[in-house]
């Protein structure tokens, strides 16, 4: 079974390290886009109508990818200082609650947003010709990532304990390739 888990651990963090050099890809595009177009609307007073769609498509990309890397890397807003502080054998089941909560975000996230795709793909934006459906696409399969990572979270939490019981095992474990 951990090698299932490890496997499919590692799967995951590798979608979510090409989805990093996709969000770097799209940030850059969207400075560029952005850039062009103050250019070309400040000092040629011909602003392409393009580039403004453009790079709202590349920030709804970079937006929906970091949301999903922050769901991996546990960047979210964790409001567990009560249970910390005063409940410190609930802070296991409050973590678990939390990923759980999570999980069901990833769920309806994915559900929600897909239906978008077939319902607009026919639209098109004014200025690229880029199906308005697309827009949904990512915030889509962003949702299903952020649930299978929710699912691992989960599992870690019930093998390892709380995110700071993972930490310090993390840190006393012996380091591999030494």
């Amino acid at each position: 079974m951990n090698r299932i888990i490890a496997y499919y651990k590692r799967i995951i963090l590798g979608i979510c390290f090409v989805l990093e050099v996709i969000a770097a890809i799209s940030l850059i595009g969207m400075f560029l886009v952005v850039f062009y177009n103050v250019i070309m609307r400040y000092f040629f007073h011909n602003s392409p109508g393009w580039a403004e769609e453009l790079a709202r498509q590349f920030m709804v990309l970079f937006a929906f990818i970091g949301v999903a890397l922050g769901v991996r890397d546990k960047l979210h807003i964790a409001l567990t200082i009560f249970a910390e502080r005063a409940l410190r054998k609930l802070l296991l089941p409050v973590e678990i609650l939390v990923k759980f909560l999570i999980l069901i975000l990833g769920i309806l996230m994915s559900s929600f947003m897909g239906p978008y795709f077939t319902i607009l793909k026919h639209n098109r934006l004014p200025g690229t010709g880029i199906p308005v459906g697309y827009t949904y696409v990512i915030p889509t399969l962003v949702g299903v990532l952020i649930s299978l990572i929710a699912i691992y979270q989960i599992y870690d939490h019930i093998k390892y304990g709380t995110d700071e019981q993972q930490k310090i095992l993390k840190e006393t474990a012996p380091r591999e390739g030494m």
